[in-house]
C-alpha cells in the first residue's frame, strides 16, 4: 500500500512534512489548528471549495507561501476539503505531494483513501478529477470526540459498508447488545483501540478493492459502490444527507441480495440489525411521482454497462456480486420493503441494558419544529396572498408535517382546475386541514387516509363543509371532495370532540375571504384552536367575537405582505425529556423558549408530582414511626381537558416517581390514535405495570411501579404511548417496544436522540 497511515489523538503527536503547507477548514476546533506545524491557509469548506475559480484563489495563497519544490500540501477538513486539496496537489507543478488529515468519519473511512479527486463544474458535481493518491493520510481520533452525533452516524455508514465488503470478522463486534450505545455515543478516549481497529480494517478494506483497480479500468472497483446505487437515488430524491442515503440502500441491498444472490436469511437480518439505528425516517407514503423521480434518477447512475443498470449484492459478508438483472423498479421496491420492516421492527430500551454505564453527552437535544405550528403554518401559506417561506421539511421533520407539506405540494401543482389524489398519512391535524383546504377547490381532491384515521371522527368537519357548499363523498380509502363554487360568508361547526374541527376552518380565511365561523358548543383542548387565531393574527387575519359561540375573520391588508413564520421547537416531544429528567436530574433539558403551547403546562406538573412525592414520603416516614405497614397519601387530581396529549407520558411519570394521581377531563383521548387512555392501561399492564381507566381519565395508584424486565410494550401506533413506554423504561431493565417508530410522527428521532444520553452519568467533580 503506497499510502502511509498514521493513528494518533492529538495532532501535536505527528512528526510532518518541513515543506507542508496546510489547508484548512475554519471550523476546525483551534486545539487541532494549534498542533499543525506550518503555514496554513483557512478556507470555508463545502461544495463551493470545489468550483475552478476558487481552486484558483487557494492555489494563488499556496503560491505566496512557498512557490519552490519541495511541496506538500495538507488537507484538513472532511471530503470537500480532501476533493479540493487532492485536485489541486494533482495540478499544481504537474503535482506535489499530498497528506490527508479527515476530519469527519465519513472522510476517515471513505474519500481520504484510493487516490480520487474531483471538482464541480458548471453546478454539476465531481465533472472535472484525477488519480492521485495521498502519500500519507492521519486518522486523528480526537476529531470524533468533537464531531456532532448525526456526524459519526453518517460515516458509520460508510465503515459499516467495508465491513460487510471486506472484512466479515470484524462484523462480530456490532453483534454484542448495546455495541452502537458504546461506539456512537460513548466516548471515543475510553474506546480508542476498538476505534482504531474499526478504522483500520474498513480503510484496509477499501485499500484492498483499489489496488486491483486503482484507475477503474477493470470494473472491481465498482463493488465500492455497495448499497451507493438504491443511495443515489434516495439522495436525490428527498435530499438526504448522502450516509442516510446509503443506509437505506444497504437495507435495500440486504433484502435483493437474499432474493436474488445467496446471501441467507440469517445474514440478511444480521445486516438490517447494523443498519438499524443508522436509518432515518421517509416519507410513509410515497406516490407515483416518487417512483418516477426515483427510477430517472436511477437511470442516470454512471455505474452502467451498455446502458444497463450495474447492481452491487451480496453472495455472504466479505462476498460481492455485481449484476446487471435489477432494475431501478427493483430498486425502488426494496427501498419501500426495507422502509415497512425498520417501521415494524420491535425496539429494544434502554440498549445494552440497564443503560447505566459511563458515555458521553455531545451538546444539546434538538427537538423537531412543532408539528402544531408547523402545519397551521403550512395552510396559512398555501392560502395567503403575500409570500410566506417555509423550510423545506427535512428527515427530523415530524411525519404528520412532511405529509402535509407533501399533499399541498400536489395540489400547487394540479391548481385548482385540475384532479388530484392526495395521502394524508395517519395524522388527525394533517386530514383534517386537507379537507378543508380541498373545499377551497373547484376541481375534485381524492383524499387517503391511514385506516386508523379512517376510524376516527370527521363527521362534523364534513358536515360543516357540505353546508358551506363542497360535495363529499366517502370511499373505501378516504373522501372525494368537490369544492364550493363560492366561499361561504358563514361555517357552524361542532368542535366538542376535536379542536382541529374548528381550526380547519378557521385557517381558510388566510385565503382572504372573510368568515363568520359558529361554534357549537365548547371546543376540546382549547388552547390549540386559540394557537390559530393568534397565528392567523400575525399573517393578517384578525378575529373578533361576536355573539356567544361565534367570532368574525377579517383579513387586513398585511396577508398580502411578505410573512415569516417563527416555528418554535415542540413544546410535546420536550414532555419526554422533562418527564426523564424528573426521574434523573444528570439527563440535561432541551430549551424551547416562551412558546404558545398547551403541553409547556408540563414543567409546573412536574414540580407539583415532586412536591407531593416529597409529602408522600414524609407521611410514609412518619407512619412509619408509629408501626404503619403501609403509607398513606392524599394524591393528586389533574384535569388534562386543555392538554389532553400529557396523558400517556404523565402516567408514565406517575407510576415511576411513585404518586397517587388522578388524571380527569381526558374523556375525548378515546378518539385519538389509539383510545389513549383503555390502550394506555393496557400497555402498561403488558410490562408490568397498573392504571386504573376512568370514565374521563385514569388513576395511578401510590405503588412505586418499574417495567417487568423483557416485557413487550405495544404502543398501538400511538406515538405519544411510544414515548410514554420511553419514560417507563428509562434507568430500569430494558422493554421491547413494538412498533417503536411509530414516533415518527411527531418525533422522527427520539430513539436516535435517547442513545445519546440513556448511557450518560455526569463526570465527578
Amino acid at each position: 500500500m503506497s499510502t502511509q497511515l498514521f493513528h494518533t489523538s492529538e495532532l501535536t503527536d505527528v512528526d510532518w512534512p518541513e515543506e507542508a503547507v496546510f489547508i484548512v477548514d475554519e471550523a476546525i476546533p483551534d486545539r487541532f489548528q494549534r498542533g499543525l506545524a506550518g503555514p496554513s491557509v483557512v478556507v470555508d469548506a463545502g461544495e463551493n471549495l470545489k468550483r475552478l475559480d476558487r481552486i484558483e484563489q487557494l492555489a494563488d495563497s499556496v503560491l505566496q507561501l512557498r512557490s519552490t519544490r519541495p511541496l506538500t500540501l495538507v488537507g484538513v477538513g472532511g471530503g470537500a476539503v480532501g476533493d479540493a486539496v487532492g485536485f489541486l496537489a494533482s495540478t499544481l507543478w504537474r503535482g506535489v505531494g499530498l497528506w490527508h488529515v479527515p476530519t469527519t468519519l465519513l472522510a476517515m473511512v471513505d474519500s481520504a483513501h484510493g487516490g480520487k479527486t474531483a471538482v464541480n463544474l458548471a453546478g454539476r458535481k465531481n465533472q472535472l478529477g484525477s488519480f492521485y493518491p495521498a502519500d500519507a493520510v492521519v486518522l486523528c481520533t480526537g476529531f470524533l470526540e468533537t464531531l456532532p452525533f448525526d456526524l459519526r452516524e453518517e460515516g458509520f455508514v460508510e465503515l459499516l459498508k467495508a465491513l460487510w465488503l471486506a472484512r466479515p470478522n470484524t462484523l462480530e463486534v456490532l453483534d454484542e447488545p448495546g455495541a452502537y450505545n458504546r461506539i456512537l455515543a460513548g466516548e471515543v478516549n475510553a474506546d480508542r483501540e476498538l476505534w482504531q481497529r474499526l478504522l483500520t480494517e474498513a480503510v484496509d478494506a477499501k485499500y484492498d478493492v483499489v489496488e486491483e483497480d486503482p484507475k477503474e479500468q477493470t470494473g472491481h472497483r465498482r463493488i465500492l459502490n455497495l448499497g451507493h446505487t438504491a443511495g443515489h437515488g434516495l439522495e436525490a430524491l428527498y435530499g438526504l444527507a448522502h450516509g442516510r442515503a446509503v443506509a437505506w440502500g444497504l437495507a435495500a441491498c440486504a433484502l435483493l441480495s437474499h432474493r436474488h444472490a445467496a446471501l441467507d436469511a440469517r445474514q440478511r437480518d444480521r445486516l438490517l440489525d447494523h443498519l438499524d439505528p443508522l436509518l432515518v425516517a421517509l416519507p410513509r407514503h410515497p406516490d407515483e411521482v416518487d417512483r418516477r423521480r426515483f427510477i430517472e434518477n436511477l437511470r442516470r447512475d454512471k455505474k452502467r454497462e451498455d446502458g444497463q443498470l450495474i447492481s452491487i449484492l451480496l453472495d455472504a459478508a466479505g462476498q460481492p456480486v455485481q449484476t446487471t438483472e435489477l432494475s431501478p423498479e427493483d430498486w425502488w421496491q426494496a427501498v419501500q420493503q426495507a422502509q415497512q420492516i425498520w417501521r415494524d421492527r420491535p425496539h429494544v430500551f434502554p440498549p445494552g441494558g440497564s443503560g447505566r454505564s459511563e458515555a458521553k453527552v455531545d451538546g444539546g437535544i434538538e427537538l423537531p419544529t412543532s408539528k402544531s405550528h408547523a402545519n397551521r403554518a403550512a395552510i396559512i401559506a398555501h392560502l395567503r396572498a403575500g409570500t410566506t417561506p417555509l423550510a423545506p421539511p427535512s428527515p427530523s421533520s415530524p411525519a404528520d408535517v412532511v405529509d402535509l407539506r407533501r399533499a399541498l405540494q400536489r395540489i400547487d401543482t394540479a391548481g385548482d382546475t385540475s384532479d388530484v389524489t392526495v395521502h394524508a398519512g395517519e395524522g388527525g391535524t394533517t386530514a383534517r386541514f386537507l379537507l378543508a383546504v380541498a373545499a377551497t377547490r373547484r376541481a375534485t381532491t381524492t383524499l387517503q387516509l391511514a385506516e386508523p384515521l379512517r376510524n376516527r371522527p370527521h363527521t362534523p368537519l364534513v358536515d360543516a363543509l357540505e353546508a358551506g357548499g363542497a360535495t363529499i363523498t366517502e370511499t373505501d380509502q378516504g373522501f372525494r371532495i368537490v369544492g364550493w363554487e363560492q366561499f361561504p360568508d358563514q361555517l357552524t361547526v361542532d368542535a366538542t370532540a376535536s379542536s382541529q374541527f374548528a381550526s380547519a376552518l378557521a385557517l381558510l380565511s388566510a385565503s382572504g375571504n372573510p368568515l363568520r365561523l359558529k361554534l357549537d358548543g365548547p371546543v376540546a383542548s382549547r388552547p390549540y384552536f386559540e394557537m390559530t387565531l393568534n397565528m392567523l393574527a400575525d399573517a393578517g387575519v384578525e378575529h373578533t367575537p361576536q355573539s356567544e359561540g361565534s367570532l368574525r375573520l377579517e383579513p387586513t391588508d398585511r396577508l398580502h405582505q411578505p410573512h415569516h413564520f417563527q416555528l418554535p421547537p415542540d413544546p410535546s416531544s420536550a414532555v419526554v425529556w422533562q418527564a426523564i429528567n424528573a426521574l434523573d436530574d444528570g439527563i440535561p433539558l432541551p430549551a424551547i423558549g416562551e412558546v404558545d403551547h398547551p403541553d409547556t403546562r408540563f414543567p409546573d406538573i412536574v414540580n407539583t408530582l415532586k412536591k407531593q412525592k416529597e409529602k408522600d414520603s414524609g407521611i410514609g416516614s412518619r407512619k412509619s414511626e408509629v408501626g404503619n405497614r403501609k403509607s398513606e397519601t392524599s394524591g393528586m387530581v389533574i384535569d388534562l381537558s386543555e392538554s389532553p396529549d400529557l396523558a400517556p407520558v404523565l402516567a408514565a411519570l406517575a407510576a415511576r416517581l411513585p404518586i397517587s394521581l388522578t388524571v380527569t377531563g381526558a374523556a375525548h383521548l378515546r378518539h385519538k390514535e389509539s383510545n389513549r387512555i383503555d390502550d394506555l392501561a393496557a400497555a402498561f399492564s403488558e410490562v408490568g405495570v397498573t392504571i386504573e381507566p376512568t370514565d374521563d381519565g385514569f388513576v395511578v395508584p401510590t405503588e412505586p411501579q418499574q417495567p417487568t424486565p423483557g416485557a413487550t410494550f405495544d404502543p398501538r401506533g400511538d406515538h405519544r404511548l411510544a414515548m410514554a413506554a420511553a419514560v417507563l423504561a428509562h434507568g430500569a431493565a430494558s422493554i421491547t417496544i413494538g412498533n417503536a417508530r411509530c414516533v415518527t410522527k411527531s418525533y422522527p428521532e427520539l430513539w436516535r436522540h435517547l442513545r445519546r444520553i440513556t448511557n450518560h452519568r455526569p463526570p465527578t467533580t
